[in-house]
């Protein structure tokens, strides 16, 4: 079977879905029957990740096309969709907004549900309306999906998503920092409730935990409110904002973490408390589906919307409570361990051939309580 897979995003982007494209290709050429790969670079954004970070076999084609999405469109139409992809027998997507190979059958992963109207939902409904099949992270984003672009959710992929890279690349991981660390991963916007973090800290702190933040990620539209926030802060001193990305750095923070706090409106894939799990490190996070569905109950959850600083603090307290138990940080791991990029691979290769073969998704799997 041959395979072309949008690979700009691996080359181009540390997380999301270059993170994804890029550990989810490094499990398939791993695998001991790996279809053959055309790897296409498709845009011009410059690559980042160095070529040793890619876990590559070397039997993959690579193509870098550096052509704008309406230049590779038009040439696709005009017939020269070979020229660009090669050969494949089905493409699988990251990005919904790019070009694909014409005539070939192809999977859309959908990390997160494009608001209603919105030209992300536009174009999933065009994709489908294309023969495109769709692929969720997580059981009950597949319901939703459907409802919302009126496909049958049993024609829904539920393939699963890997959590191991960080821990692959520290397997002898650091103990805990001290005093503990609150670490939040991704960019400072009002939706990881900033300003309620450090509310919640100062509450912490003056109540005799020796807590320390770290957030590691770039200005978003909270920065500016969150410095004006932290310079008459009492914790000012005790929070420190990296703003610079340095991925090299990612796993020992994690690693170190008292607690990840990863409060967010909306988010279709765990990925991140499990990267946390995958240490043993504790998570604080909203209780959003996707969440409750893969984190196995051993997160501490608060409702979406903004928080009560001094709930959080309570929630932050009782986190950090369980940093340094043995037990607790095994079951953590064990339920990270549920996540590896290797099952993400074989079960990603498994749609591809259903597709392939025009053969329908197998059914969900009974819930738990069933």
């Amino acid at each position: 079977m041959r395979v072309s897979v949008d690979y700009l995003p691996a080359v181009s982007h540390w997380p999301g879905p270059g993170r994804y494209a890029r550990e989810l290709v490094r499990a398939v050429v791993a695998l001991e029957r790996a279809p053959e790969l055309e790897l296409v670079e498709l845009g011009r954004a410059p690559a980042i990740v160095p070529p040793d970070a890619l876990g590559l076999s070397g039997a993959e084609r690579r193509r870098r096309v550096p052509l704008p999405r309406r230049g590779v469109a038009a040439l696709c139409a005009g017939g020269g969709s070979r020229l660009v992809f090669g050969a494949p027998q089905v493409h699988h997507r990251v990005r919904p907004e790019q070009p694909g190979p014409r005539g070939v059958p192809a999977l859309q992963p959908v990390a997160e549900l494009p608001a209603p109207g919105s030209p992300g939902e536009a174009r999933l409904r065009a994709l489908v309306a294309a023969g495109t099949r769709l692929a969720v992270f997580a059981g009950w984003a597949a319901e939703r999906l459907a409802a919302r672009l009126g496909v049958d959710p049993a024609a829904v992929e539920r393939l699963p998503v890997g959590c191991d890279h960080w821990r692959r690349e520290l397997p002898d991981p650091p103990p805990p920092a001290d005093p503990p660390t609150l670490l939040v991963l991704g960019r400072l916007d009002a939706a990881r409730r900033p300003l309620e973090l450090l509310a919640a800290l100062e509450r912490l702190r003056a109540g005799g935990v020796p807590a320390r933040l770290v957030w590691a990620g770039v200005p978003g539209d909270a920065a500016a409110a969150f410095e004006r926030a932290l310079a008459s802060s009492p914790a000012r001193l005790a929070t420190t904002w990296v703003r610079a990305k340095d991925e090299a750095r990612m796993p020992t923070l994690v690693a170190r973490a008292g607690a990840l706090v990863h409060l967010a409106d909306s988010e279709g894939t765990a990925v991140t408390p499990l990267e946390a799990f995958s240490f043993g490190a504790p998570v604080v996070a909203t209780r959003l589906p996707a969440f409750e569905e893969a984190l196995g109950g051993e997160a501490h959850l608060l409702d979406p919307g903004p928080p009560d600083p001094g709930a959080l603090a309570d929630a932050l307290a009782d986190a950090l409570a369980t940093a340094l138990d043995p037990a607790r940080r095994a079951h953590r791991e064990a339920v990270a361990a549920r996540y590896p990029w290797a099952a993400a691979a074989r079960l990603t290769v498994e749609a591809w051939e259903r597709i392939l073969a025009r053969r329908p998704p197998p059914p969900p799997p009974a819930p738990a309580h069933a």
